[in-house]
């Protein structure tokens, strides 16, 4: 008979000798949830029971005729030990053959000759395989009044751990593909659940669901409400409980504050489906009328709202290391620009980092932070066979292109078409052969959203430079705000322009 009550017994007695395991559930999407645990338990366990073949957690050299130890525990608590003997496997694999597997349960820990533990084995529990990342939650409180308590997640600064790109779970398990295009700001308005038992009880998993006995501490349920700190190490996330965001729905959906909880040109009609209100273009195309005829402008920005322009609105075409006349900054203080000068500053390493002056008469030197620079990007087109190289100081430095377009020759044409499913890739891998892609492991989205009031800004209300071609998209610090946002993206914000 189960006893769902085992776990407050364990507490109540002297000594608790079995350690606490915690096991995360993050609810991706409506068909998608990934299992996580932080990599804390060692042992080797049963994840699966195939007739008289069961798989382990992690790979292992097995002779046949070894004898193994297997120990769990039943659902009323008994402690439960049997010995098995190899009869057949493949070496360095995660299946063995067994004589039976009589009174075995997924979880059970497998001891003996041979089995070798590991930290980062997946932990199968509740018909669940949590797979090892580097993740903690803590700061918890409990309040009877008052605010609310907002705990934090902290997981490690690797966006690509969960990419469909590679493999996400237990490279020593096989992995699993995971999510498309994937970027840590996706997980802002998630659902992350903390589940809590002792590793005893990891091995109280019967077949049957109908008398399944799930022993573990009561849910903790949390909101990813915004990112609260971003280093090249880690990321910590604030969680807010769901109750204290109060359930508002505009129509049918959380408010998060003032984070977007939009997808990124989710309703664009060139993408396959629907994923969100955020109508902008995928290709970023604004239409604007000067002096009675339609202008096409193209502004595209990074996740850190730093616009992206075309290169050779400061290199020269005709020979692409140069600097156009005017642009080169000397790196002193002899020269005054005006508001939306463009310029190149020499990196020191034989490159340039590139700005845009914010302010009239402005004789300062460009840097990250000095307020009368704003830092720029720039693309080049995409021409296959040509280099594309990252930066050794800085990611957000590496090359940028555009990608696709039509009638582009070489890096530095002058007029290319831009195409309804045209959009900006910034380089992961130097490489001159890999065409820009959402799942390639060479590229990444370049033209990301920042999720703040000041991206949808810069987007809906942007105004151009002076007037020119579809490449000469440079966009001015002052905004356009006789257009009004689309409504619906930042509903906690005060009502303004």
């Amino acid at each position: 008979m189960s006893n769902p009550n085992l776990i407050v017994t364990d507490l109540q007695s002297l000594e608790v000798i079995s350690p606490s395991v915690s096991l995360y559930e993050l609810e991706y999407d409506s068909t998608t949830t990934l299992y996580f645990h932080p990599g804390l338990s060692s042992a080797v366990r049963i994840t699966n029971i195939n007739g008289s073949t069961i798989t382990t957690s992690s790979s292992q050299r097995m002779s046949v005729g070894a004898t193994l130890t297997l120990k769990g525990f039943a659902t009323d608590g008994s402690e439960v030990s049997l010995s098995k003997t190899v009869d057949g496997g493949n070496p360095n694999t995660n299946t063995l053959v067994l004589n039976n597997s009589t009174d075995l349960t997924v979880g059970m820990i497998v001891t003996g000759p041979g089995i070798t533990d590991t930290e980062y084995s997946p932990i199968t529990y509740d018909g669940n395989t949590y797979h090892a990342m580097p993740l903690e939650m803590g700061n918890f409180q409990i309040n009877t009044e008052g605010v609310q308590n907002r705990p934090t997640l902290t997981i490690g600064n690797v966006e690509s751990i969960i990419r469909r790109s590679s493999v996400f779970q237990n490279a020593k398990d096989g992995g699993t593909d995971g999510i498309t295009g994937f970027s840590l700001d996706n997980l802002i308005g998630k659902r992350i659940t903390k589940r809590q038992t002792l590793e005893k009880y990891l091995s109280i998993d019967p077949s049957t669901v109908s008398t399944k006995a799930v022993v573990e501490y009561p849910k903790r349920v949390y909101i990813i409400d915004r990112i609260k700190q971003k280093t090249s190490q880690f990321v910590v996330f604030e969680l807010a409980n769901p109750f204290d965001l109060e359930s508002i729905k505009l129509p049918a959906r959380q408010v998060i504050g003032k984070y977007c909880p939009w997808a990124y040109q989710g309703m664009s009609l060139a993408f396959e489906t629907i994923t969100g209100a955020c109508n902008w273009e995928q290709n970023s195309e604004v239409l604007t009328i000067e002096a009675d005829t339609e202008k096409k402008y193209y502004p595209f920005f990074t996740e850190y709202d730093d616009p992206i322009i075309w290169k050779y609105l400061i290199h020269d075409s005709s020979s692409p290391s140069n600097i156009l006349s005017g642009k080169l900054h000397s790196g002193g203080t002899g020269t005054s620009y005006n508001s939306g000068n463009l310029v190149a500053l020499s990196d020191g390493s034989g490159g340039y980092t590139y700005w845009r002056s914010d302010i009239n008469s402005n004789n300062t030197v460009p840097a990250s932070n000095n307020s009368r620079w704003q830092e720029v990007r720039v693309y080049e087109p995409f021409v296959s066979g040509q280099t594309y190289s990252t930066n050794s100081s800085h990611h957000m430095r590496n090359d940028y292109v555009i990608y696709p377009v039509d009638n582009a020759s070489s890096k530095s044409d002058t007029t290319f078409d831009i195409l309804n499913s045209t959009s900006i890739y910034r380089v992961v891998i130097t490489n001159n052969s890999e065409t820009p892609d959402d799942k390639s492991n060479y590229w990444t989205r370049g033209d990301v959203c920042g999720k703040l009031l000041k991206s949808c800004k810069i987007r809906y209300q942007f105004f151009p430079v002076g007037s020119g071609t579809a490449q000469n998209t440079l966009p001015k610090i002052e905004l356009d705000t006789k257009q009004a946002l689309p409504f619906g993206g930042f509903p906690g914000s005060r009502k303004y322009k």
